[in-house]
């Protein structure tokens, strides 16, 4: 996680073990409506220039520890009166506009007691703006983005990250078996564009598609 833009103030501010209210604009009763969905907490902070799931521009980058979902979005208007950061509560949405905005604890409470919390991967989520594929390819593509960083060796084997992609997904509280999680690599990861490189191990193998169906047995991810 990061900033959109290469310079945030409140970004450069966050600092591990801070927590993270998320929002985002639901369909809500046929109405689209700016509501709290989450929260989380950074685990660590560091810096990468390279831009992550082609969005996250800001050198500064934040590892969350997992997040915890609302089983019922808060609407920010239902509560803009009780919450001390917003300034006019007819127009809530005016001080949701930045990427981040730094708030009390006080403020952060109020929001958390309007809901109880879940590690599922809740329904109404599927009405964000992005759907279910698309959190899965970013976090495929990120998980990438980290290893190449860390990662000396030219390739990695294609099992291994499945089961840290898995691991990942389930911090998230996506439930999806390994089974589950290698067949949706299996039939989408050509989106990205990744270089698979095959060998002679069938041990080794996960049978991969391209983009018109056909299949083949590869290893590895190629890290160059």
């Amino acid at each position: 996680m990061g900033a959109e833009k290469k310079r945030s103030v409140t970004l450069k501010n966050i600092e591990p073990n801070d927590k993270i209210i998320l929002f985002s604009t639901l369909d809500l009763d046929r109405q689209k409506k700016i509501s709290f969905i989450a929260y989380t907490m950074v685990d660590e902070v560091y810096q990468d220039k390279e831009t992550l799931y082609d969005h996250y521009c800001s050198p500064k980058k934040l590892k969350l520890k997992g997040i915890k979902y609302f089983t019922e979005p808060v609407v920010a208007r239902d509560i803009a009166a009780d919450l001390d950061f917003i300034k006019d509560e007819q127009k809530s949405a005016y001080d949701l506009k930045s990427e981040y905005k730094e708030i009390s604890e006080m403020d952060f409470k109020k929001i958390i007691r309007k809901t109880s919390l879940t590690k599922e991967y809740p329904a109404y989520f599927e009405t964000v703006s992005f759907s279910l594929e698309d959190f899965l390819l970013s976090s495929i593509n990120g998980l990438y983005a980290i290893i190449k960083r860390s990662e000396k060796r030219n390739q990695f084997e294609i099992k291994t990250f499945l089961k840290l992609l898995h691991k990942l997904l389930k911090e998230y509280g996506v439930s999806k078996s390994y089974d589950e999680v290698e067949e949706f690599y299996a039939r989408n990861v050509w989106k990205l564009g990744f270089k698979h490189n095959p060998s002679r191990d069938p041990d080794k193998f996960v049978v991969l598609y391209n983009r018109f169906g056909k299949k083949n047995n590869f290893s590895y991810i190629s890290l160059e």
